[in-house]
């Protein structure tokens, strides 16, 4: 008993990793079990409780950065047409300036809060089996604009239709963000080809995409959240949807992997086990 009460108390102290001896036999021995049962849970508990928590340090450390560069950008702006004498063309500049970090800055939380109910297993997927050509089109559709602002062509090649158990929504939210990133580098008159395979043990969506290669050195972090490229150019580019992308699918129990080379191209190659 005082060595129960002595283990009780460590426990309640924060040492969750002690373990009574069950050596014995009886009644003692079986309490003996289920406190070191009891603590075992406890301990699990304080390891998710603890990730949930570096979790969300991380979340508002991420939006805390990300936030600043716009955030800044935008007081400035408003200053000067506060404090200075402008004429309409340089006032309407700034306000368009302005309208664009707005834009950016709501893109961004929205995208953020999306990354994070995944991460954070915070939304129920409603999986039905449907059809995958269907939510590609659907997608295609979506960034038509894009891709003919862009100059670039999208072709999605179809055999036969693909069924695949999915969230038609969240899944093409992984899909836009990869075909989004695939028109952003195909560079003018470039062209993206989207393929599905489907055979009894994989289902498979292949995006590839021309213009230049992604380096080596960038391949293992290209997933990775706000990481960009040594080449990236683009000054507004923020590096969320690739993260998101990966997030998404993975909850559907699938898992994209990224190939580039000079020759043939960027491909994304997003793969769904059927057992």
């Amino acid at each position: 008993i005082r060595a129960f009460s002595s283990a009780a108390k460590r426990i309640v102290e924060g040492d969750y990793n002690l373990k009574l001896s069950e050596e014995k036999e009886g009644d003692l021995s079986k309490l003996t079990k289920s406190f070191n049962s009891m603590g075992e849970v406890i301990r699990g508990n304080m390891f998710e409780l603890n990730k949930e928590k570096k979790f969300l340090v991380d979340l508002l450390s991420d939006i805390s950065h990300q936030l600043k560069t716009p955030l800044s950008t935008m007081i400035v702006y408003n200053d000067i047409l506060l404090s200075k004498d402008l004429s309409k063309e340089k006032q309407s500049l700034f306000l368009k300036n302005n309208e664009d970090q707005l834009n950016r800055m709501s893109w961004l939380i929205l995208n953020l809060l999306k990354l994070a109910k995944i991460d954070a297993n915070a939304i129920e997927l409603e999986i039905e089996n449907q059809s995958l050509n269907e939510t590609i089109e659907e997608i295609i559709d979506t960034l038509k604009s894009k891709a003919i602002e862009a100059k670039v062509k999208v072709e999605f090649a179809q055999n036969n239709i693909v069924y695949l158990n999915h969230d038609r929504l969240w899944l093409q939210e992984a899909l836009i963000n990869v075909v989004k990133n695939g028109i952003e580098h195909a560079g003018e008159d470039g062209r993206i080809d989207i393929n599905i395979e489907a055979n009894p043990v994989y289902t498979k969506i292949i995006i590839n995409n021309t213009g230049e290669s992604i380096p080596e050195e960038d391949l293992p972090h290209i997933f990775k959240r706000f990481y960009k490229g040594k080449r990236v150019q683009k000054s507004d580019s923020i590096g969320i949807g690739l993260a998101l992308a990966k997030s998404v699918i993975e909850r559907h129990g699938g898992y994209i992997e990224v190939k580039s080379s000079v020759v043939y191209g960027t491909s994304f190659i997003i793969t769904f086990l059927k057992y």
